[in-house]
């Protein structure tokens, strides 16, 4: 698979490859994360989906780390790696990443204002993600089938658990607090 796919792409392209790996990168996920969690926070007033989104990234990242430290493969040696990476091959921490924050916040648009377009276009960052990764020679395909699992995993442990916590944090909100019966009168 890594031979059929190691070709020559027009410079644009080869290009883009290049730097599409840091649209599932720590280096610019991360901050664009805490930043839009820190809006989301403040301005407008949403604090459960800045910490949904900044856990789901700070997660991804983490379960990468721990995970390429614990099984450490090679990466591949057929061609030259390209682009940005480091550490062992074992999982795909760019699929990992981008399956599961992409995918909330496709979720999040689509349960907020209904909109569906929005997974076209986590689906269209993950297959880019996946093709680049390939394509500049740095993961085995079993890498990034193991990410996208990974990332599947954490994007509906996370969805189900802020979910719960959500419809519990309503149903206490819609239950009107008992008042207190009325005092007696003080004339008895």
């Amino acid at each position: 698979m890594l031979r059929a796919l190691h070709h020559d792409l027009p410079s644009l392209l080869d290009q883009a490859m290049i730097w599409s790996v840091y649209l599932g990168t720590n280096l610019v996920v991360l901050p664009a994360m805490l930043a839009l969690g820190l809006w989301l926070w403040r301005v407008r007033r949403e604090p459960l989906l800045a910490v949904h989104l900044v856990v789901v990234c700070v997660g991804s990242l983490s379960m990468n780390a721990t995970m390429k430290i614990m099984l450490d493969r090679d990466r591949p040696t057929l061609f030259a790696g390209r682009g940005l990476y480091a550490w062992a091959s074992y999982p795909s921490g760019h699929v990992i990443l981008t399956t599961a924050l992409y995918f909330t916040g496709a979720l999040m648009l689509r349960r907020a204002f209904g909109l569906r377009w929005p997974f076209a276009v986590a689906a269209a960052g993950v297959l880019v993600t996946c093709y680049s990764r390939l394509y500049l020679s740095v993961h085995w395909p079993t890498d990034l089938v193991g990410g996208m699992l990974i990332g599947v995993v954490w994007l509906v442990g996370t969805w189900k658990a802020f979910n719960s916590f959500d419809a519990r944090r309503r149903a206490r909100r819609a239950v009107p607090e008992e008042t207190p019966p009325a005092a007696a009168t003080a004339t008895g």
